[in-house]
C-alpha cells in the first residue's frame, strides 16, 4: 500500500488496483470526501475522453458536401475545351460557400451533441461523487462468479448506491447482466450493465428504495427481465 493513500485515487479510477490494495483504498474512500470527489471527477473525465476518441465526424457530412457539388453547375460544362483556361472564381466562390455552410451546420449539430454528452457526463459524475462522499457511505465487494469483482458503495441517507465491476466475464450478445435491489418489499430491477475492456463495468448510480438492503446481479436475456430468471451470481448487503 502506498505511504500516501490519497495518491491512489487515479489508479483506482482507472481500475488499476488489485487485491488488498484495492480493498484498503475502498475502505479509505468511504471515509475520505476529497478522495471521493477526485475519483468522481476522474471517472467523468475518462468517460468523456473515451467518447471523444470513439466518436467519428458525422457520417452524413461527406455525402451532403458531394451532393451539393453535384447540384452546382460548373462553367464550361457543355462547351468545347477553350484554348485558354477561364478563371473559375465566379462559380467556385458559391460552391465553396455552400460547402462551408454545410460543414458549419453539421459541425454545429455535432458540437451541440458533444456538449450534451459532456453535460450528461457531468451529471453522472456529480451523482457518483454525492454517494461516495456521503457521511454514511459504506463499501462492500463480492465475486462476480467468474473471477471478477462487483463493488457497491451505498448511502442510506441519499437512497442511492454506486455499482461498479472489474474483471467481469463478457457475455454473448443475447445475454446481459442485470442489477437488482432486494429487501423485505421484494426484488426490483435496477438496470442493465455490460463489461467493457478488461471486464470493467463503469460506475453507475442506482436508486435504493425503502426497505431494500441488498444489491444482486443476475444473467438475463439481452433486453432484461422484470424479475430474475437465474440465480444471482453475487448478492451484496448494503
Amino acid at each position: 500500500m502506498s505511504d500516501d493513500v490519497h495518491a491512489l485515487a487515479g489508479a483506482y479510477a482507472l481500475d488499476s488496483l488489485t487485491g488488498d490494495e484495492r480493498s484498503a483504498f475502498e475502505a479509505h474512500l468511504a471515509r475520505c470526501e476529497p478522495c471521493a470527489e477526485e475519483v468522481g471527477g476522474l471517472l467523468a473525465t475518462s468517460a468523456v475522453l473515451g467518447r471523444a476518441v470513439a466518436a467519428p465526424p458525422p457520417p452524413r457530412l461527406r455525402g451532403l458536401v458531394l451532393a451539393e457539388i453535384a447540384r452546382t453547375p460548373q462553367d464550361g460544362a457543355d462547351e468545347p475545351a477553350p484554348r485558354v483556361r477561364r478563371r473559375p472564381h465566379l462559380r467556385v466562390a458559391p460552391l465553396l460557400a455552400a460547402a462551408c455552410l454545410l460543414v458549419a451546420v453539421a459541425a454545429g449539430g455535432y458540437a451541440l451533441e458533444t456538449r450534451r454528452s459532456l453535460d450528461r457526463a457531468g451529471d453522472r459524475a456529480g451523482a457518483i461523487a454525492a454517494v461516495l462522499s456521503a457521511g454514511d457511505a459504506r463499501t462492500v465487494a463480492g465475486p462476480a462468479g467468474s473471477g471478477g469483482t462487483f463493488t457497491v458503495v451505498s448511502s442510506a441517507a441519499r437512497g442511492r448506491a454506486v455499482v461498479a465491476g472489474s474483471g467481469v466475464a463478457a457475455l454473448p450478445g443475447s445475454r446481459t447482466y442485470e442489477l437488482w435491489t432486494m429487501g423485505a418489499r421484494g426484488v426490483r430491477p435496477a438496470g442493465l450493465v455490460r463489461p467493457g475492456s478488461a471486464g470493467r463495468i463503469a460506475p453507475r448510480v442506482v436508486a435504493v428504495p425503502p426497505g431494500a438492503d441488498r444489491v444482486g446481479v443476475t444473467v438475463e436475456p439481452a433486453g432484461g427481465s422484470p424479475q430474475p430468471t437465474t440465480a444471482p451470481i453475487t448478492v451484496l448487503r448494503l
